[in-house]
């Protein structure tokens, strides 16, 4: 890929020559050229200035060894955009702790879920080749794999890549070399995976809902396959990585040939490499990519160019339409085929992913105008690694000064701030309030995506509707519109809008001043009244997000990550109450017991989750290690 200093450079050469001719082109050129020099000179400082060093809250200044020794990281790598250009990089700590192997700028992370916008790419440029529909039924294009009976006729590329398709498998656990390592096949049908032992599966209509989905990516993947008779590690490398010069990445695994030879390796909580420290992620569509802050600015600065117009290489304007459009807004607040919509530091729209392997991952961010972007890897725990990219993100965004304002009244009358003041239940089954603070309203919600809390005073819009009477509102950082409406229930709900679309989400529901919600229940109290409040909350609410497995689940890992023993187990006691014969629920059980120090539950329960997946490889290492003392 050239970049924009040979373009601007090769332009102003042309001029030149043609100049030259009429008259002395010569000292016009060596002079053009040093005021150039100077002027890319000037511009490389003011960046040296105000990102060679962490800004923290005290007002002090870091060097980044100490930013990441203070967020417990072993190493991290980092790539910041401008005007469409690479204006900044760094790197920080170790490959590999307790070595002397540093970061370079060459250094590949695996990228995780960073992943599924190159697949999604992939998917797209091959629509545009008129090899697939991305509209047009998936099992259309399935040869070696079916999908199930109940959704075979209706879902498409286009849903399972923005997550609206309706499919279970959140995410996969990493091997390592010499493990059982399952085919996308396996994948599909449950077999060799730790978290799964039932195939893929349907778990709501396509669009009437939204559900973060890594099987569904690896449906695309094989569907990709299938079409072309290639791999998706061959395809990304021929259409991508090769024709962008992203010479440090790839999608092909540790014990391939091609695999990279400098990569960062994971490591968990005590900063302690993982096994061989170089994760196989069989799934490669959903998670298998290993790449490097550069190589990721190469990819999202040509996705830049393509929506405002300017030439690309491989890129479209078609294809970067068609994988950041915003297809849903439902419980994450936006989500493309592709790429997450739902991120707005600045009060600038970015499209941007996240990536959380076992020990490793890190977060890409890219402005849908005036080529912005952010690219950071670190190769340390979800704990760790998520306030850090978080911090750093905040951080280079604030030094730059990318903060547009927005324009709206302070002032809100009385009837709506009685409309809103209150509480409310989030879609990630936390409550959200909006809360009278002098004359402002400001509404705190205490954990979203990635793991973030946020608090932030809400700002008057003014009203629509068609009777003119809905109050919009907007929050610093979050690209939609908020109002308060009445669902045909008489329910009363925050709703969520993206302006210029027609996308709507009912998202929070006020809660009522005397309701406990049966997750405040298992915060507070013990197992039998946690299950009982969530037996209450079944009989009301059956179809309630509450009571899904990965739910369950998550809260129980929050509360885990809290050091929130009792919590924790409550979740966890209630998962395996409501799903007796879902493997994953006792493993996370037997996890929670284990680090309390319940040694016998743990061993009795990692059994349960064994009998009812014997290919659970994380439950035999657990008892045995238990078993020997270890």
């Amino acid at each position: 890929m050239t970049s924009k200093h040979s373009i601007l450079t090769l332009s102003f050469v042309t001029i030149v020559v043609v100049t030259s001719s009429l008259n002395s082109g010569h000292a016009l050129s060596n002079a053009a050229n040093k005021a150039q020099t100077k002027n890319e000179t000037t511009n490389v400082q003011q960046y040296e200035e105000k990102l060679s060093r962490f800004l923290a809250a005290d007002g002090k200044q870091y060097d980044y060894q100490a930013f990441i020794d203070n967020f417990k990281i072993p190493g991290m790598s980092f790539a910041v955009v401008d005007n469409y250009d690479i204006v900044f990089t760094h790197q920080a700590g170790l490959k590999e702790s307790g070595t002397q192997q540093f970061i370079d700028a060459n250094t590949a992370f695996s990228t995780a879920s960073i992943s599924k916008p190159v697949t999604a790419t992939v998917a797209a440029m091959l629509a545009e080749q008129g090899k697939l529909d991305l509209d047009a039924p998936v099992s259309e294009y399935l040869k070696s794999w079916k999908m199930p009976s109940e959704s075979a006729k209706t879902i498409n590329i286009r849903q399972l890549l923005a997550h609206t398709a309706g499919m279970s498998q959140g995410g996969f656990a990493d091997f390592h070399l010499g493990d059982d390592i399952p085919t996308l096949i396996d994948s599909l049908n449950g077999v060799k995976l730790p978290r799964y032992s039932q195939p893929i599966s349907s778990i709501f209509t396509p669009e009437t809902d939204w559900e973060y989905s890594g099987g569904g990516y690896v449906i695309v993947q094989v569907a990709l396959e299938d079409i072309t008779g290639k791999s998706l590690e061959q395809l990304a490398q021929d259409m991508i990585f090769t024709p962008l010069n992203m010479q440090n990445t790839t999608m092909y695994q540790h014990g391939d040939r091609r695999f990279l030879s400098n990569v960062a390796k994971v490591h968990d909580a005590s900063q302690q490499v993982i096994r061989d420290g170089i994760p196989i992620c069989p799934q490669i569509a959903p998670s298998g990519m290993w790449s490097t802050p550069t190589d990721m600015a190469l990819f999202t600065i040509e996705y830049q160019k393509a929506l405002a117009g300017r030439p690309t290489e491989v890129v479209s304007k078609w294809v970067a339409e068609q994988t950041t459009q915003v297809q849903t807004i439902k419980k994450t607040g936006g989500w493309a085929a592709g790429w997450m919509r739902f991120e707005a530091q600045g009060n600038i729209e970015w499209f941007s992913h996240g990536g959380s392997n076992t020990g490793t991952g890190g977060h890409v961010m890219a402005s849908m105008q005036g080529g912005k972007g952010i690219m950071v890897f670190m190769n340390a725990t979800t704990q760790h690694r998520n306030p850090a990219v978080n911090a750093l993100i905040d951080n280079i965004v604030q030094n730059l000064d990318w903060q547009q304002n927005i324009s709206a009244s302070t002032f809100i009358s009385e009837k709506h701030r009685k409309q809103l003041v209150g509480r409310y239940l989030s879609t990630f089954d936390q409550i959200v309030t909006i809360a009278e603070q002098g004359e402002e309203l400001i509404y705190t919600n205490p954990l979203s995506i990635g793991g973030k809390s946020f608090e932030g005073k809400l700002h008057y819009l003014g009203e629509s509707g068609k009777t003119g009477t809905t109050a919009k509102f907007a929050l610093n950082t979050h690209p939609n519109q908020l109002s308060i409406e009445v669902n045909e229930s008489k329910q009363t709900y925050l709703v969520f809008s993206r302006q210029g679309t027609p996308l709507k989400d009912y998202s929070m529901r006020k809660i009522a001043a005397t309701e406990v919600l049966p997750f405040e229940v298992a915060q507070t109290k013990d197992v039998k009244q946690s299950i009982a409040a969530y037996e209450a909350w079944k009989a009301q609410y059956p179809q309630s997000r509450l009571l899904s497995p990965n739910a369950l689940n998550m809260a129980g890992y929050i509360a885990l990550g809290k050091q929130e023993f009792t919590a924790a187990l409550n979740f966890f006691h209630v998962y395996t109450h409501l799903y007796p014969q879902n493997a994953n629920a006792f493993d996370s059980l037997a996890e929670a017991q284990m680090l309390s120090g319940d040694t016998a539950n743990a061993i009795a329960n990692y059994k349960r989750s064994l009998k009812l997946s014997p290919d659970n490889d994380n439950a035999k290492k657990m008892i045995e290690k238990m078993q020997s003392g270890a």
